[in-house]
């Protein structure tokens, strides 16, 4: 109101007066309300608080303030403040930020995410993890057959048998046969004088196995594995 130095405005009793601003503005200085003041507005119609340069101070009387929307970090405070727990990227912000380097399962959440698919070593982890095969232990047990031209038992029959070498330290040939009669005729092997069979486990057999000599001098040398 032009002309005063100082206007005091007031309802009936002390109560609220209501102001309607139609096309034009109040400039108002400095406003002491006794009581509460609720300042009704919509969208299309908001109330602008500009604080001339300077800052604008709120007191919510202990109670709290409600903002609408998400704030990000850097608008609550100057400094970051630590946080305890795991968040989320979403929980972060609003739009994801690309990660470099290596993040644990347990860093990126707080709950395991099932993965479907192959992942190589690097993927899964920072630091490679050597990985061993298993090989099972083979233990060998030797016998000493003498030689001799009549069938002879030269391994008994094993289920258990995983590898198998058998050594002709004779000048004669020996036959090897399934057969209790080892012969010539039905040997599955015949070995020249220092010969080797060596049966692994990817070609074994649990069978017996018979043998004779063309002639009867030196031995032979059996080595089974279990």
């Amino acid at each position: 109101m032009p002309g005063f130095g100082k206007t005091e405005v007031c309802g009936a009793d002390g109560g609220p007066v209501a102001v309607t601003l139609s096309g034009g503005g109040i400039t108002l200085g400095t406003i002491t309300v006794p009581t509460a003041v609720t300042v009704n507005n919509n969208n299309a119609a908001p109330v602008p608080v500009n604080d001339a340069g300077s800052s604008l101070t709120v007191d919510d009387g202990g109670i709290s303030l409600t903002v609408d929307g998400p704030v990000t970090n850097a608008e609550l405070r100057s400094t970051p403040v630590p946080v305890t727990g795991v968040l989320t990227n979403a929980e972060l912000r609003s739009t994801p930020v690309p990660v470099t380097g290596v993040l644990s399962n347990a860093e990126l959440r707080s709950t395991p995410v099932p993965v479907t698919g192959v992942l190589s070593n690097a993927e899964l982890r920072a630091a490679p993890v050597p990985v061993v095969s298993s090989v099972a232990t083979r233990t060998p047990t030797t016998t000493s057959i003498t030689s001799t031209t009549s069938s002879t038992l030269i391994l008994a029959a094993n289920a258990n048998r995983r590898g198998l070498m058998i050594s002709n330290q004779s000048t004669s040939k020996l036959y090897l046969s399934f057969s209790a009669l080892a012969a010539a005729g039905n040997s599955f092997i015949q070995m020249d004088p220092g010969g080797l069979v060596l049966l692994d486990q990817q070609m074994i057999f649990p069978n017996a196995i018979y043998g004779a000599w063309t002639n009867a001098n030196g031995t032979a040398q059996v080595t089974e594995f279990v």
